[in-house]
């Protein structure tokens, strides 16, 4: 789990079961309360733009994604 101050451009994390990718940033801090950290991020499943707020301490499953490069060689007929 990582905290929202720790999301930044590109970072994927999950949440209610779905994964996203942060594409916007903003954190925002106003007199005795707390920050709100508000993200724009997209579904990598669907492909839909969320724009979500959070309170400053919450905190979020953050995911670690592996890429690989891989090359379709050949039809086997079936």
């Amino acid at each position: 789990m990582i905290d929202v101050n720790e999301l930044r451009k590109g970072v994927t994390f999950e949440m209610d079961g779905n994964l996203f990718k942060v594409l916007d940033y903003e954190h925002n801090k106003s007199g005795r309360g707390n920050a709100s950290i508000r993200i724009k991020a997209r579904n990598m499943r669907t492909g839909a733009t969320i724009e979500k707020t959070f309170i400053s301490g919450n905190r979020v499953q953050d995911v670690r994604l592996e890429y690989q490069n891989v090359q379709y060689l050949y039809n086997d007929g079936t």
